[in-house]
């Protein structure tokens, strides 16, 4: 059993849910104490946190459990629902479901019945690791409301796996959407929230089987876009553009091209040996950042969320933005984090500024705030990690005037 002293579990499945459907006016429910949503609105879910709350608890108390008062639970919600005026309602499970066998797939077609909105339910259990249940309700979002008959659009793009918990405030997405327009790409989709310009939050979700390739910037993203593509035979980018060398490579892949070969750095950085810690996408995409753009010989990645599914060959996959090296592993266990972190050939860590409590070494830290870790602490820290704008971030730090 992992044991951790100095750092907090990462979010769990539902959290993952929560993330990725807050934003769509509708109400998620989950499946078990009022303290089970809190934590979400309060710490994990920092959008919630002036704004109005679309994640809540079934409010089951010890009893209801042990008897199953289904039609306490069934009743508050169409209450709920009908109270809020949403536009939908998203069951998620959690391990007091998977316990007691709860059947949510029948709660979700008896509220739907009564109120007459869409509800699904999103088969969570509680312990799968957050990109696992993100990635379910991106696929029930998708049964629920895509249109398989939507108009093609050969310059479409759809942005799949784009969760705060894994890539922070919409706002550090902004320079992604910037290229991607500029490149003449039209941005159809999200999947994780609404496209600006378009007043219906759930419109770009209906449309974006129209799209001509999906971006996958996280794992979160990657089961929709296999679904995507045997369904609608939409191929598929997988990785994050951090830097100048990953943005050139990422949108050649978008465009279909081979990615250029990158040009040696103005000025490499000083350090020799890097470690980054994170999700698997966003760190593999700095690892190039930093062999590329900087000249720094040896990263190696932490992944703190499973990666296999990044480096499985699936048909449809029209590039990927990331590449697997002998010391590249996935953990979360905060002993093997800390040994790694305090190898004496490590110079430069970018991680979460929560690990720094685990490190006693004269190593450069980069702040690259991981919100699935650190919830709503580090949220409003300044950084950036996208194209030009994550260049001179990282630059700042690394590079001397």
């Amino acid at each position: 059993m992992k044991e951790y002293h100095h750092l907090l579990p990462l979010a769990t499945g539902y959290f993952g849910v929560s993330s990725a459907l807050y934003d769509f006016e509708g109400l998620v429910v989950v499946y078990g104490p009022a303290g089970g949503a809190w934590h979400i609105n309060i710490e994990d879910e920092p959008r919630w946190y002036r704004g109005p709350a679309t994640v809540v608890g079934a409010g089951l108390l010890e009893m209801d459990v042990i008897l199953g008062n289904d039609d306490k639970f069934i009743d508050n919600i169409v209450k709920t629902a009908e109270g809020l005026n949403r536009r939908f309602v998203a069951l998620a499970g959690t391990p007091i479901s998977e316990i007691i066998g709860t059947d949510l797939k029948g709660f979700a077609r008896t509220i739907e019945s009564r109120t007459g909105l869409p509800v699904f339910m999103v088969p969570t259990a509680g312990s799968e690791p957050y990109p696992e249940g993100a990635s379910k309700a991106f696929l029930a979002l998708a049964d629920k409301f895509m249109d398989p008959d939507a108009p093609g659009i050969g310059n479409g793009v759809n942005v799949l796996g784009a969760i705060h918990l894994s890539t922070g405030k919409e706002a550090h997405l902004g320079p992604l959407f910037d290229i991607l327009r500029e490149e003449g790409f039209w941005l159809m989709s999200t999947f994780a929230g609404p496209v600006l310009g378009l007043s219906d939050p759930l419109e770009g979700v209906r449309n974006a089987a129209g799209a001509g390739v999906n971006a996958v910037i996280s794992t979160s993203g990657l089961a929709l876009a296999k679904r995507m593509y045997t369904d609608h035979g939409i191929p598929f980018v997988v990785g994050m553009p951090v830097g100048l060398a990953g943005c050139n490579a990422f949108l050649a892949m978008l465009r279909g091209e081979e990615p250029p070969a990158p040009d040696r750095p103005d000025q490499a950085a000083p350090q020799r040996h890097a470690l980054v810690i994170g999700e698997p996408v966003m760190s593999y995409g700095l690892k190039h950042c930093l062999v590329h753009d900087f000249g720094i010989p040896r990263v190696d990645v932490v992944c703190v969320a499973p990666s296999q599914a990044l480096f499985c060959e699936s048909s449809g996959r029209g590039g990927l933005l990331a590449e697997r090296g002998p010391h590249d592993r996935d953990t979360d266990g905060e002993a093997e984090i800390a040994a790694l972190m305090n190898d004496p050939s490590v110079d430069l860590i970018v991680a979460d500024p929560c690990y720094r409590a685990l490190t006693n070494g004269p190593a450069v830290f980069v702040d690259l705030p991981h919100v699935a870790m650190s919830a709503r602490i580090h949220w409003d820290l300044d950084y950036e990690y996208i194209g030009e704008p994550g260049y001179d971030y990282l630059a700042s730090h690394l590079l001397d005037d």
